[in-house]
């Protein structure tokens, strides 16, 4: 069964894994030419057209996580690091490090980005939150966002 794309973004050609495969921004990497983004604000109203946060998710629920984290965090400075939604961003960011720990067999720091995730999370006072019911979130249970 396919999975739901937000993005009209095409995934990339591989999901980086430290040590496994060409660092995306440099030589011979998928965003060598690209670069990393620069995203702009992400709203409770415009998060269903911003094409850099609904890639992100696509990006996660196709196990991209290094790239998510680039986007994540673009979003996550756009919104000047403060406020619900930049929690959520980087409680996201957290939750893309500790898979990649784990994609690298490297448990405890996985656990560590994880246990920050849910952290995070904790702060965030609503139960749903440009799209995502946070409820749902534990940290580290997410194999798929599906946007409400």
């Amino acid at each position: 069964m396919d999975m739901k794309r937000y993005s009209s973004l095409p995934l990339p050609p591989y999901a980086f894994i430290p040590g496994k495969n060409p660092h995306p921004l440099k030589e011979g990497g998928h965003m060598q030419i690209s670069g990393e983004p620069e995203s702009y604000q992400l709203t409770e109203e415009n998060y269903t057209k911003h094409e850099h946060y609904l890639y992100s998710i696509d990006l996660i629920n196709n196990h991209y996580f290094w790239e998510a984290h680039v986007y994540l965090e673009a979003i996550w400075n756009a919104n000047n690091r403060e406020g619900d939604i930049a929690e959520l961003m980087k409680a996201l960011i957290k939750y893309c490090a500790g898979e990649i720990k784990n994609l690298m067999n490297q448990e405890e720091p996985a656990q560590k980005h994880f246990e920050r995730a849910k952290e995070i999370l904790k702060t965030i006072s609503k139960e749903k939150l440009v799209g995502i019911n946070i409820q749902n979130f534990d940290g580290e249970s997410f194999k798929r966002i599906e946007l409400l």
